[in-house]
């Protein structure tokens, strides 16, 4: 029993020391602060200025630290989810998942990025003359316009891409109960991909076009149209983050084709890929 008792109490006295060890995390050097034994640090801190405004005639010591009480606030209401479980909820356990993945993605698409060469001055001037949609004949497109939820139904997208005016599409939407939301909108020949304005700019005078803006459908017809003049000095930069943006979205398609192609990936039947269609125009 003796022997017992003797290693019970070296165990409690292990666990005791761990305990006190773990509990003795102090706010200094890069720690700036303490919250119930989690950490916070100088580059954590430094993180949150990324998304802060801070005046130039700001006291900044004062402004860090007025951010450092944010964090805290923060951490202390993350601790009251966590003690309550909801770190084991399902919709937080997907969520997290998905913002871990976000952030994967576009820590992946800085790293291509910085690896694209900045453009000479040759292909600069190359890519101005090949984009005068971008650039010469810059052009921003009035729109008459139809919002409304996707139909779940095919049926009823047929139906909607058969539509050859945008009154046709309003009549449509009434005859199916769908309710839309009727507005003006623009289309910056500059700021649209070249394949969907080729796409757009091939319908005939007054045919509608029908793309996708989050979860829901936004029907298009062209009224008129503004020149835009592109000042000189914003030329050659903007074509050169044209540039460099096509080169990156080559890059990640490429990657993500040989991700594809690499991966071995089991649909349940019904949720197969769809086949690729033109989410733009219609023909």
């Amino acid at each position: 029993m003796k022997k017992n008792f003797k290693t019970a109490a070296s165990v409690g006295l292990i666990a005791l020391a761990l305990s006190v060890s773990a509990c003795g995390k102090k706010a200094t050097g890069q720690v700036v602060a303490v919250v119930n034994d989690e950490e916070i640090t100088l580059e954590e801190l430094n993180a949150e200025l990324n998304g802060v405004s801070i005046p130039a005639n700001a006291d900044k010591k004062l402004a860090m630290r007025q951010l450092l009480q944010q964090v805290i606030d923060r951490r202390l209401l993350a601790q009251a989810a966590k003690e309550q479980g909801l770190d084991r909820d399902p919709v937080y356990i997907t969520q997290q998942r998905r913002a871990n993945e976000d952030l994967l993605v576009r820590l992946y698409a800085k790293k291509a990025s910085d690896s694209i060469p900045v453009p000479d001055a040759k292909a600069i001037a190359q890519y101005i003359t090949a984009h005068p949609e971008m650039f010469a004949s810059r052009t921003r497109y009035k729109l008459d316009q139809l919002r409304f939820a996707a139909p779940s139904d095919p049926a009823q997208i047929k139906a909607l891409e058969a539509n050859h005016t945008i009154a046709e599409i309003a009549a449509t939407l009434t005859r199916f109960g769908i309710k839309f939301e009727r507005g003006n909108g623009a289309l910056d020949t500059g700021a649209t991909p070249p394949a969907t304005l080729k796409q757009i700019l091939s319908l005939p005078a007054g045919e509608p076009f029908i793309t996708p803006s989050g979860q829901l459908l936004v029907a298009s017809v062209i009224v008129g149209q503004d020149p835009m003049t592109v000042p000189e000095a914003q030329t050659r930069p903007l074509a050169v983050q044209s540039i460099r943006n096509e080169n990156l979205n080559k890059i990640g398609e490429t990657r993500l084709k040989e991700a594809r192609a690499a991966a071995k990936i089991d649909y349940q039947p019904g949720y197969e890929a769809p086949s690729n269609k033109p989410v733009a125009a219609k023909k």
